[in-house]
């Protein structure tokens, strides 16, 4: 069966159930099928996998976890509680990589823009001529904007991934029939092409920048290892 014709047969059978909320359980089965036909799914393989309607709608029924005994439900609480624990530092963990690369972003950009306009604070960038300057500012500046791009994925993909643990600690917890989400963030078609292109082009800027500076340096040195005829290290 298609799309309408499963959410229509679901809607039918929560109310023949009363189950409470039902516009709400609707709409999480709309996102799924949303999720998944954007994976490459059909709409038909998706319910397939979803289950019957009539099965699902007795899993919402306010009786479903009658059949559970106190003590088992009291055992999947505190193994999830359990577990929350180290998925916790697991989501510091990726929130603080994605605040790391956004901060690299941010002292690349303005290193960058240091060397386009020539701002040296306290004399901390060594000498190079304006040229060699201005190619490797708008090196870092092309880098800076890699870096932003990655963090904002990386900072969805730890969002998507603390959304996608709790439905399935709810669901586990409860016996709830929600669909699992997906553990990637899922973009709109036109921020994924955003995205690609903002890729694409800060990378190609970088690397030919950064091979275009270190070949005009060392011509304009007169040496392979231009920093140490400009005394860099000194």
């Amino acid at each position: 069966m298609n799309r309408n014709e499963y959410l229509s047969r679901l809607k039918t059978e929560l109310k023949r159930n009363n189950v409470g909320e039902s516009e709400d359980i609707i709409e999480e089965y709309e996102q799924h099928f949303a999720f998944k036909l954007a994976d490459g799914f059909s709409e038909e393989e998706i319910a397939a996998k979803l289950g019957s309607p009539e099965a699902v709608a007795l899993q919402f029924k306010g009786e479903r976890s009658e059949d559970k005994t106190s003590g088992s439900k009291g055992f999947i609480i505190a193994a999830m509680s359990f577990a929350v624990v180290f998925e916790a530092i697991v989501y510091i963990l990726f929130f603080a990589w994605a605040i790391t690369v956004f901060a690299t972003s941010l002292a690349s950009a303005g290193i960058g823009i240091a060397l386009i306009t020539r701002i040296n604070p306290s004399g901390l960038i060594p000498y190079m001529p304006y040229l060699s300057s201005l190619i490797f500012g708008v090196c870092l500046v092309a880098f800076a904007v890699c870096l932003a791009a990655a963090s904002y994925y990386f900072f969805a993909y730890a969002k998507q991934i603390v959304k996608a643990s709790i439905r399935w600690h709810k669901n586990i917890v409860s016996g709830n029939a929600l669909p699992p989400l997906p553990w990637s963030p899922q973009f709109a078609a036109k921020t994924k092409r955003k995205l690609r292109t903002v890729l694409l082009w800060s990378v190609t800027v970088f690397g030919v920048t950064l091979i275009l500076g270190m070949v005009l340096s060392q011509i304009l040195s007169g040496s392979l290892e231009f920093w140490h005829a400009w005394n860099w290290f000194v």
